[in-house]
This record gives C-alpha cells, sequence and structure tokens, in this order.
C-alpha cells in the first residue's frame, strides 16, 4: 500500500495578516491555493501514484482542495473525515505569532518547538487536545487506511493534524524532529507486510519523483 498525504493550499493571498487558523476558522481556499491543488493533480498523475481513494477534512479549504485533486484525475468524490479537521488553537486562532507573544512572552519558546519538533504547547490552552487527537487519529489510520480496502489511498488535511498520522505509521526509529508540511505540499508512506517507510514528506509538487 502507497499512502498519500496532501496539505491544503493557501488561504491567505500576497499582503494579508497571516493567523493561527484552525477547525473553528473553515475560510476558504484563494486563487493561489485552487492552483496549488491543481498542481498537486499533476503531479500525482506525472509521478504514477493516481489514488484510488481520496479522504478529506471537512472544512471547506481542505474539502476544496481534495474535490479538485479528484475531479482532475477522474476519481470518485472525496470520503470526508471530520477527524481529520484541523486542531482548534483556542485563544491562539485568528492571531499572529507576534501578537501571540506580545501578550504571553513564554509562548515564544512553545511556537518555537511546535514547529521545530511538533512539541504540544501545553501551556497554551488550545481546545483540542492532544490525547484526543491522537486517538482520532489513530481510529482513523485503523478503520480507513489499513481496514478500508484500498491500495493506493490519498488523505488531505492540514498541518496540524498531518503531523500525527505519520508517527501513528511509523515505527519509534522512523520518526523525524517534525513532520510539519507546507500549503499545496506532498507526502508519501509505503506500507508492505506491516512495515511502513516514509518515502518523503512535505515535497513541492514539482518535487515528486
Amino acid at each position: 500500500m502507497e499512502i498519500l498525504f496532501a496539505r491544503h493550499g493557501n488561504t491567505f493571498d500576497p499582503g494579508d495578516k497571516v493567523v493561527w487558523v484552525g477547525r473553528e476558522t473553515d475560510l476558504p481556499l484563494v486563487e493561489k491555493g485552487l492552483a496549488q491543488a491543481a498542481a498537486a493533480a499533476a503531479a500525482l498523475r506525472r509521478a504514477g501514484l493516481i489514488p484510488d481513494v481520496v479522504y478529506a477534512a471537512s472544512l471547506q479549504r481542505t474539502r476544496r482542495f481534495a474535490e479538485i485533486i479528484a475531479e482532475s484525475l477522474a476519481l470518485a468524490a472525496p470520503i470526508v473525515d471530520p477527524r481529520l479537521d484541523e486542531l482548534d488553537y483556542g485563544g491562539w486562532a485568528g492571531r499572529t505569532n507576534d501578537e501571540i507573544v506580545r501578550d504571553d512572552p513564554a509562548a515564544k519558546a512553545a511556537i518555537e518547538a511546535w514547529n521545530t519538533t511538533d512539541a504540544w504547547p501545553e501551556a497554551a490552552g488550545w481546545v483540542s487536545r492532544q490525547s484526543d487527537v491522537r486517538e482520532a487519529v489513530g481510529r482513523f489510520a485503523i478503520e480507513r487506511l489499513a481496514g478500508g480496502g484500498y491500495h493506493r489511498p490519498l488523505v488531505v488535511s492540514s498541518n496540524g493534524i498531518l503531523r500525527f498520522l505519520p508517527r501513528v505509521l511509523l515505527a519509534p526509529l522512523a520518526q523525524r524532529d517534525s513532520f510539519k508540511m507546507r500549503t499545496g505540499h506532498l507526502g508519501v508512506i509505503d506500507c508492505q507486510d506491516g512495515d511502513a517507510c516514509l518515502r518523503c514528506w512535505d515535497v513541492a509538487p514539482a518535487d515528486l519523483a
């Protein structure tokens, strides 16, 4: 089995105020985000990695990204699974890093740790709880990926959730410091005979081989 991953495209235009956007903020894709979805579909076609099913979060930015890929590759409509919805960032939502740190200087280290090692900021007051996210992602992996009956599923989600899926699928020694993924980027994990191997992660569509 080859499991394909994609992060949705941009939700901010150049010059927009870039803030934390989680489950609680259902932003649409901007023009570049739509183009990123088309580029992801073209890259999957070029690499011979045509999914046999597409799973997507329910948020419109993720769902539309998945729909464009499915339409471009003549696939069935994406299967929406709310367990793939982005984290709820609580009091950080709708605020920039500078605004968060201005009100809580200790948050600077927490933001850096999240960005570099996926360390959950326990004191940030996020509405989502790490234990709940791990449980939901684990159940999704068992039910949809391991037990779905497909050979090449594509999972389209957001940056917060995508950090957890490889940690569920890969052995401890195969873990990376961070599974952060940029908008419109892709990843592939091979699963054979119960073993999972990371082929690539956070790869631009133009670089997908």
